[in-house]
C-alpha cells in the first residue's frame, strides 16, 4: 500500500508513524511549508517532499492520500486527490457542513474511490469492550461525555469555540459506534453557553438523557463518557483507550469499600492497557491503528469502509445541528 501524506504538522507526524507500523510504504510529504515537509520526510528512507497535490501526482501514484490539514482545506483537497484516483484518509471533521460531505462521497462514488473521516475515538479498544458489555449494564438510563482540552489554552475567543467545533465529531462517533441504529442527526439540545470555549448541552436520545461538556479552561485534561445503566455502569476514558465496568451490585458492604475497589480496578486497568500500547508501540491517538488497518483492508478485500457514508453523514449532521445551537446561545 502506497501513501502520502498532506500536511507536515503533528497529525501528519502520528499519520506517517501509524502507517508505517502498518507496513505501508510513504512515497510522498506535501505541504507549502518546506521546512516541515523535509523534517518530516527525514522519518523515512526515500519520501520525496511536495508543495502541492499535482506535483505529487506527477511524480507518484498512492494509493491513499491522508488529508492532516486545517478544516477549511480538506473539500477543496480531497476533491483534487479523489479525482487524481485515490483513496482518501481525511482528518475530523471531513468537512465544514453536512452538504459538503455528501458531495465529497459523490466525487468518491463517481471515482471509484473510498472515503475514511479520521474518528479514531469509536476504533479503541475500549469503545470495543463497550460494545461487548452494553448489555451487561442494563438498560441505559443516562449519557454524560465530558471534555476539558488544555489545546485552546492562549487563544483567543473565537478560537476557543472553534477548538470545541473541532473535537465534536468524536462524541458523535462513539455513539454512531455504540448504537448504529439510532439518529444522532436531529437531536434537540437546551444549551448552555455563558462564555468562549465553555458548552453544556442536554438532549434526549432515544429517550435517554444525554449531557455533552466541553471546557476549554478546566484542568486537568480529561475526554470521558459514562454510560450509566440500571445493572452498572460503563467508563470510557478516550486519551488512554480503555474501558471500566461497574457492576450494579448494591449493599452496605460494597458502599464502605467501593472507593478502595473501584481505585484498584481502575488501577489494573489503567497499568494493563498503558503495557499494551507500549508493547504494540502506540504511544498516542489510541484507536487510529486500528481505524487505518481497517481501511486499508478494505481497499485490498473490495468491502465496506470502517466509517460507512450514512454514519459519517448522520454524524456531520449533528455536527451542524450542535453548532447551530451554540450560536444562538453565544
Amino acid at each position: 500500500m502506497k501513501i502520502a501524506i498532506v500536511g507536515a504538522g503533528l497529525m501528519g507526524r502520528w499519520h506517517m508513524y501509524t502507517a508505517r507500523r502498518l507496513g505501508a510504504d510513504v512515497v510522498g510529504i506535501v505541504d507549502v511549508n518546506e521546512t516541515s515537509a523535509r523534517a518530516l520526510a527525514a522519518r523515512a528512507h526515500g519520501v520525496e517532499v511536495f508543495s502541492s497535490i499535482d506535483a505529487l501526482f506527477s511524480a507518484c501514484s498512492p494509493d491513499v492520500v491522508h488529508v492532516c490539514t486545517p478544516l477549511q482545506t480538506h473539500k477543496t483537497l480531497c476533491e483534487q486527490i479523489l479525482d487524481r484516483g485515490a483513496h482518501i484518509v481525511c482528518e475530523k471533521p471531513l468537512a465544514g457542513s453536512a452538504a459538503d460531505v455528501r458531495k465529497l462521497y459523490e466525487v468518491a462514488r463517481k471515482n471509484g474511490k473510498k472515503i475514511c473521516p479520521v474518528h479514531q475515538f469509536a476504533f479503541q479498544n475500549g469503545v470495543r469492550k463497550a460494545r461487548k458489555y452494553l448489555g451487561k449494564i442494563g438498560k441505559p438510563v443516562r449519557i454524560d461525555f465530558l471534555v476539558c482540552s488544555a489545546g485552546a489554552d492562549g487563544q483567543s475567543e473565537a478560537e476557543k469555540d472553534a477548538v470545541v467545533a473541532d473535537v465534536l465529531p468524536h462524541p458523535f462517533s462513539v455513539m454512531t459506534a455504540l448504537w448504529p441504529d439510532t439518529s444522532i442527526a436531529n437531536l434537540d439540545w437546551q444549551m448552555q453557553h455563558p462564555m468562549a470555549g465553555e458548552v453544556g448541552a442536554q438532549c434526549l436520545f432515544d429517550g435517554v438523557p444525554l449531557s455533552m461538556t466541553f471546557s476549554m479552561s478546566a484542568k486537568p485534561t480529561r475526554c470521558r463518557m459514562e454510560i450509566r445503566g440500571d445493572r452498572g455502569t460503563l467508563l470510557l476514558d478516550f486519551f488512554h483507550g480503555y474501558c471500566l465496568h461497574y457492576p450494579g451490585k448494591v449493599s452496605r458492604y460494597r458502599k464502605m469499600i467501593y472507593p478502595f475497589s473501584d481505585s484498584i480496578h481502575q488501577l489494573f486497568i489503567a497499568g494493563i492497557n498503558m503495557v499494551s500500547r507500549l508493547y504494540y508501540r502506540e504511544p498516542a491517538y489510541p484507536g487510529l491503528k486500528n481505524l487505518l488497518g481497517d481501511f486499508y483492508h478494505c481497499i485490498e478485500d473490495g468491502t465496506e469502509e470502517p466509517v460507512p457514508e450514512g454514519l459519517s453523514i448522520s454524524q456531520s449532521q449533528a455536527r451542524e445541528a450542535f453548532l447551530d445551537e451554540m450560536k444562538t446561545h453565544q
